[in-house]
């Protein structure tokens, strides 16, 4: 259903989310006008889309596991999705029913968010949570990875500018509230819809994404994205290991986030494989470089529900509802 071009063009958009049609069409040798009309098709059927996240090393960021009544599931997914600060919510398998990603403007918020509000929710009967200490690589660093590397080159975005040392305001949250909506929107429709000149607009866009205080990211689905599985793999790492471990992760082409968290397992990183056993050959690459390095364990993703915000179908594609995550941290904690 889907052509290799439209593989391509989803992984320039991962490279730089917002470049010109014109310099899309020019690396994919076809009309600007082509490149546009499939990205809207495949908009349309769910299976990528563009938008803004939080940057997880800018906020109060944790990962928790959940026990919930096998009776009660359906109720207590559909009330964590429903939660702005629950941005990823999944069904795994091993010793936990649902995995969350969680984010606050801070730690005490983070904390009656898990112990009273997720705690509290009924058929839910235990939780385990883990601080995310450092994102060493963000999930928006997962490509695709059918380009060559000359379009690859061609495809890198403007370099950063210095950065802005005006804290955030209003207007830099709405502008992150519609780039999260559609982060391909133009600059003038931007524009218009917050009422700005199109100076200032391109100036506050320039200081949000600088500064990362959030993050563009093309998400695809896998039949478009080519895995079949994603997995977690969590690990105690000793420290003199450390950078070993990095080096060796950042070679695997699977690698799709990686990040230091609080707890005896330390280090969690995600994977996404075309095949089950490509699980097995990642896990035997680390084992040999580092002898006697093994996950404590490999949770296995067997239903997405949330991605960043965007609700996900069963099959991974985004069905169009969207609960906007708190992309910039707020002056006053956020009512939950």
């Amino acid at each position: 259903m889907y052509e290799e071009l439209d593989r391509r063009l989803v992984n320039v958009l991962q490279i730089d989310p917002r470049a010109s049609w014109a310099k899309v069409g020019k690396i994919l040798a076809v009309s600007p006008t082509t490149v546009a009309h499939r990205w809207q098709r495949l908009v349309d059927d769910g299976v990528a889309w563009i938008t803004a996240c939080p940057n997880l090393d800018q906020q109060m960021t944790a990962i928790v596991e959940v026990d919930c009544h096998t009776e009660s599931l359906p109720q207590v997914i559909k009330a964590l999705c429903a939660n702005p600060m629950i941005v990823s919510v999944d069904e795994t398998t091993g010793n936990r029913d649902l995995l969350l990603t969680v984010v606050a403007p801070d730690f005490p918020t983070l904390s009656d968010m898990v112990i009273d509000w997720i705690g509290g929710l009924r058929g839910v009967h235990g939780s385990r949570s883990a601080l995310v200490t450092s994102v060493v690589i963000g999930s928006d660093s997962w490509r695709i990875g059918v380009l060559s590397k000359r379009e690859k080159s061609l495809a890198k975005g403007p370099r950063p500018g210095e950065l802005w040392m005006l804290p955030p305001d209003d207007l830099d949250r709405e502008l992150a509230r519609l780039l999260a909506i559609d982060g391909r929107t133009s600059a003038t429709s931007l524009a218009r819809t917050l009422d700005v000149p199109a100076s200032t607009l391109h100036r506050r866009l320039q200081k949000l994404l600088t500064n990362r205080q959030i993050q563009l990211r093309c998400d695809v689905a896998p039949e478009l994205g080519g895995w079949s599985q994603e997995c977690t793999w969590t690990a105690t790492i000793p420290l003199n290991h450390k950078t070993r471990v990095l080096e060796l992760l950042r070679q695997q082409s699977a690698l799709r986030s990686c990040m230091w968290i609080t707890g005896s397992n330390n280090l969690r990183v995600n994977f996404r494989v075309e095949r089950h056993s490509g699980i097995g050959t990642i896990e035997s690459a680390i084992a040999e470089a580092i002898p006697g390095l093994a996950p404590a364990e490999t949770i296995v993703y067997m239903r997405s529900h949330k991605s960043m915000g965007w609700m996900l179908d069963r099959k991974g594609r985004a069905t169009g509802e969207f609960v906007c995550p708190p992309l910039i941290e707020e002056s006053e904690k956020a009512d939950h």
